[in-house]
């Protein structure tokens, strides 16, 4: 994927005044889509469209003329933000038209396509766009590091609490209060008996584990390509 390699928009490869055009099946959301300099147009999805209307698009004829009314007619510079959806293969563009928010998705057949209008997008959008973080290494490492610390925590907490209870069962291994002519026995609480029957370095060498899972799933988010990238502007 071109664009997730690079976070940058490619270089035009030919000259910037050429149209791109992405004709249905290769857009599965409308039947064409048209990039000019500064616009977008997008004609609703009625099939794929005439080949010579293609080449028409192509090849400088006039747009608003050969798509008819029915097209949809993006400004660049209305367009305030740019979001790609790398597992879905869609572009989400929020513009701005007649002073309120409007929103269109385009969706494509295959990965190339949609990388390759998306970049194409950005480029035009000029350098009064950028590209948001795609990855906030806060949020990313904010649930591993929690659970980690929570299992740090109750490993620290469950071993002394183990070695608490061996102390005081090597003082009094009956747990018995003497009384005149008779010994009563201080029955033991479930709590006691569960913790009593655990050894500190299980516990220890599981918490080890844990642990060492949550950096494991800490490691796996931080490699992980991004979902999706987005280009916003001010």
């Amino acid at each position: 994927m071109p664009v997730l390699d690079a976070y940058a928009p490619p270089t035009e490869v030919s000259q910037p005044a050429l149209r791109r055009v992405w004709p249905h099946p290769e857009l599965q959301s409308h039947s064409l889509l048209v990039l000019t300099l500064d616009q977008i147009y997008l004609s609703p999805l009625t099939g794929p469209p005439r080949p010579e209307v293609v080449a028409a698009a192509d090849f400088g004829d006039d747009l608003n003329e050969l798509l008819g009314s029915v097209v949809t007619i993006i400004e660049l510079a209305s367009i305030r933000r740019l979001k790609l959806d790398l597992l879905l293969n869609s572009i989400t563009i929020e513009y701005i038209k007649s002073g309120s928010a409007q929103r269109v998705s385009l969706a494509f057949s295959n990965t190339e396509s949609a990388d390759m209008c998306f970049s194409r997008i950005w480029r035009r959008l000029g350098d009064s766009s950028r590209l948001e973080n795609v990855r906030s290494w806060r949020k990313l490492a904010r649930a591993p590091f929690f659970l980690m610390t929570v299992v740090l925590l109750f490993t620290a907490l469950l071993s002394l609490a183990i070695h608490v209870m061996e102390d005081l069962a090597a003082g009094h291994s009956a747990a018995s209060v003497n009384m005149p002519g008779d010994t009563v026995i201080v029955p033991r609480s479930p709590l006691h008996n569960w913790i009593g029957a655990m050894d500190w370095r299980v516990v220890c060498v599981l918490g080890g584990a844990a642990a060492a899972a949550t950096q494991v799933w800490f490691y796996r988010r931080i490699t992980q390509p991004p979902l999706a990238l987005e280009v916003v502007r001010d």
